[in-house]
């Protein structure tokens, strides 16, 4: 609570002009605000939470100094070896990344908007400390109230909600057994879970929002969690099942509007996965599709785990991390979101007038 306080203390000057690259002829988007998980949080997951909070410690950052001139990695919370998908969706508004962390937004002020979004983060449910999407959208709501957000500035603000799945690990991790019975819970979670988005999309429109794109879900089947047991060969079935319950549900209860877009991930990342026409040339840089370049040595171990000091209980590759889409079991490396926001950057710039 305590930090949550001065982060709300010190950001009183979010008022200010925001902070961009570039002008353009056309519709200036001058604010982003981010809500979700781990594909678009920027350091808001707590640094003292174990596994979840491995995105403050090396390997993670691990091509920060490549990209900014240093000479040493640089952990900034961010579940990459550099950036994430909402850094790029900033990068298309001429914003350098993605607006500031909310926990941490003490550090520097937040001139062209904030991100709520927290790993590990879902609808229904989240670990203690993490705040659900409703909870995240509380928190804007607060500053929105409180006009340390100016209400002025909502119409030219892009949201993003990022939801990647995390409702559904419980379940997931249950397929294969029985089947038919694990195929029901997945619909009935795939209900709530969309009907939260939904009801969080309404929430935000409600409060001033014009301009909200929402992720649909990317092949969990062919995350390197899920392709390990393969060797990293082929993408499992079952968790494509959830992808695709996931999306269907949702493309039925949320429909394109001049106000509302859903990114298609799931395409992107399969574009991607299968070496389509779409991605390519862009994928051909990936020579390692499903196998992570950050790989845990136990099958429920994490990238970044250690024994000790010196006892690494993973193997990176980081030298050739541009080769891997994946950076770890779940996340794309920086790399990998570039090619799939690419593919994405058009939808965005049709949607907010861009083009």
């Amino acid at each position: 609570m305590k930090l949550r306080a001065i982060s709300v203390v010190c950001i009183l000057l979010f008022h200010h002009a925001a902070r961009v690259e570039s002008r353009h002829p056309y519709h200036n988007w001058y604010n982003m605000f981010v809500f979700g998980d781990s594909f678009a949080d920027d350091g808001n997951v707590p640094d003292n939470m174990g596994q979840l909070s491995r995105a403050w410690h090396y390997p993670y950052g691990l091509s920060f100094a490549e990209y900014n001139g240093r000479t040493h990695f640089y952990s900034t919370g961010r579940f990459s070896n550099y950036m994430v998908q909402s850094d790029f969706i900033a990068k298309i508004l001429g914003i350098h990344e993605a607006p500031h962390a909310y926990n941490r937004s003490f550090l520097q002020l937040p001139h062209y908007g904030m991100t709520f979004a927290t790993g590990g983060s879902g609808v229904l449910e989240a670990p203690q400390e993490v705040p659900t999407l409703g909870q995240q959208v509380d928190s804007f709501e607060k500053l929105l109230r409180r006009k340390i957000i100016s209400p002025a500035r909502l119409p030219d603000s892009v949201f993003l909600i990022a939801i990647s799945g995390n409702d559904y690990m419980p379940t997931v991790s249950l397929l294969g057994n029985s089947f038919g019975n694990v195929t029901a819970a997945i619909s009935e979670t795939a209900g709530k879970v969309t009907n939260g988005i939904v009801a969080n999309v309404k929430r935000l429109r409600k409060l001033g929002a014009k301009k909200i794109l929402v992720n649909n879900m990317h092949p969990l089947g062919c995350t390197p969690r899920r392709t390990r047991p393969s060797n990293y060969t082929s993408c499992d079935d079952h968790g494509n099942m959830v992808t695709s319950i996931h999306n269907s549900n949702l493309k039925q209860k949320l429909r394109d509007s001049p106000a509302i877009r859903i990114l298609d991930l799931n395409t992107a990342f399969t574009n991607i996965i299968n070496g389509t026409s779409e991605s390519s040339p862009l994928s051909e840089q990936f020579t390692n599709k499903l196998k992570p370049c950050c790989v845990a040595e136990d099958p429920e171990g994490f990238c970044g785990e250690l024994a000790g000091p010196f006892e690494h209980l993973y193997k990176l590759d980081g030298a050739n991390v541009k080769r891997y889409f994946y950076w770890d079991d779940m996340h794309p490396t920086h790399a990998g979101w570039e090619v799939v926001m690419a593919q994405l950057e058009g939808t965005i710039k049709d949607f907010l007038n861009m083009n």
